[in-house]
């Protein structure tokens, strides 16, 4: 007595009707796929736009406050030019640095992302330690503390400019490196923290040294650099044991 044919014999070969069958599962799998893919895309594209929004809306924003604070007299004096090339540049590192941290871009082996966000702790405490300066002019007032006055009295305003910059950057730069550490945030050496805070800071050297010798802005920017490398580095340690015991 003979058999039915039965759709899958012998060969494992399938019969013509489920050819169709398999062919729009196949295709409701491929469309189901890419249109996930799209919709992400829609998503990561509209993130993206908004961080970059708001990096640009946070840096001018910045950029104006930065240039209130440390621009003292210059607006009244008419020395409008200063505060505008100290904004731009103000501007364009904050709406840099915003950007990487936001989108949160990453470099192997280059640690711009953490180095980005430790220069924007340190401005933000730069900008701290200016309200808290009973004088808009920071070298009147370093001039007048003792151990300013000191190093004034003894080596003269460009080495008292120097110590200026030195001890200030030295704290903010260990300030924002342990501040960071509390967020996980670990850096691999103090060289590329510190020449971006370096170039952060540098706007209010500018700013403050308006009308100075040229060889007291020269001192400024030089202890400015050393205490942002050297305030990084002396930073590095105690932010490890942070990172440690938190962790």
């Amino acid at each position: 007595m003979s058999r039915p044919p039965h759709p899958r014999d012998g060969d494992g070969a399938s019969a013509p009707e489920d050819i169709p069958e398999r062919e729009k599962v196949r295709e409701g799998l491929r469309r189901g796929i890419l249109d996930a893919l799209a919709l992400e895309l829609d998503r990561t594209s509209a993130r993206t736009a908004g961080r970059l929004a708001a990096a640009g809306a946070l840096g001018m924003a910045g950029a104006v406050g930065s240039v209130a604070l440390f621009s003292g007299e210059l607006l009244e004096n008419g020395h409008g030019w200063y505060p505008a090339v100290c904004a731009a540049a103000w501007a364009g590192l904050m709406v840099a640095c915003f950007a990487v941290v936001l989108l949160r871009i990453r470099i192997e082996r280059i640690p711009l992302t953490q180095a980005c966000a430790l220069a924007l702790v340190g401005l933000g405490l730069a900008a701290m330690l200016g309200l808290l300066c009973p004088d808009p002019h920071h070298l009147a007032w370093w001039s007048s503390t003792p151990l300013g006055h000191l190093t004034v009295d003894r080596a003269g305003p460009g080495p008292g400019a120097f110590c200026l910059g030195a001890c200030s950057a030295l704290v903010i730069g260990g300030g924002a490196t342990v501040i960071l550490a509390f967020r996980g945030v670990s850096f691999r050496g103090p060289m590329l923290p510190g020449i971006l805070l370096f170039l952060m800071l540098w706007p209010a050297v500018v700013l403050q040294s308006a009308g100075a010798p040229a060889l007291v802005f020269a001192w400024w920017s030089g202890g400015l650099l050393v205490g942002c490398y050297a305030g990084v580095a002396l930073g590095l340690r105690p932010a490890r044991w942070i990172q440690v015991r938190v962790g």
